[in-house]
């Protein structure tokens, strides 16, 4: 990948049509994690999510609770029924588990598509902002070593996409 780029501008160096060619470069990354829209989004998702941790807590604590109640009563109990109990404890566990594994999935595929959603955005921005400038190349800050500052046009692309009023949603987790 650092070969083609390499070669990419060895091309751009040699033609023989000397064209000047207007760069510019912006850092995406920082584009999506400081959009406001990104960040209030992000914002009413873990708001969301207290609200399931809270009973994901309740149910851990029931489950110790009945984990506790199976060790306590090995005194009392034949040796198949504390095995029955210890299935049921572990089909609970198992359940609970997935159900937590589902949540984090889900949130985490909410929170992707929401970064992706913020990333057409900017695609599209970055286009009419070439046109408009009659820019040649826009790179990203993660693929080149040093640039001026004067070809970096972060702050402007931020500027526009703030006035966008950007609509990112997200589903909330819908299991209990």
């Amino acid at each position: 990948m650092k070969y083609t780029f390499i070669i990419f501008f060895i091309y751009l160096a040699n033609t023989t049509n000397l064209i000047a060619q207007t760069i510019s470069v912006v850092n995406i990354q920082s584009l999506i994690n400081n959009n406001i829209f990104y960040k209030n989004t992000l914002l009413k998702i873990e708001s969301d999510r207290e609200k399931y941790l809270k009973n994901f807590d309740l149910k851990e604590k029931e489950l110790n609770n009945l984990f506790t109640d199976i060790e306590n009563s090995k005194l009392i109990l034949n040796e198949s029924e504390i095995i029955v109990q210890l299935e049921n404890y572990n089909i609970k566990l198992d359940n609970f588990t997935n159900l937590v594994n589902e949540f984090n999935l889900h949130y985490q595929n909410q929170i992707n598509d929401i970064r992706e959603a913020v990333f057409e955005e900017i695609l599209k921005l970055l286009e009419l902002y070439a046109v408009e400038n009659s820019i040649d190349l826009i790179l990203d800050s993660s693929i080149y070593l040093i640039a001026s500052n004067t070809l970096d046009i972060t702050n402007d692309i931020q500027s526009i996409l703030e006035k966008s009023n950007l609509k990112l949603e997200y589903q909330n987790f819908e299991k209990n």
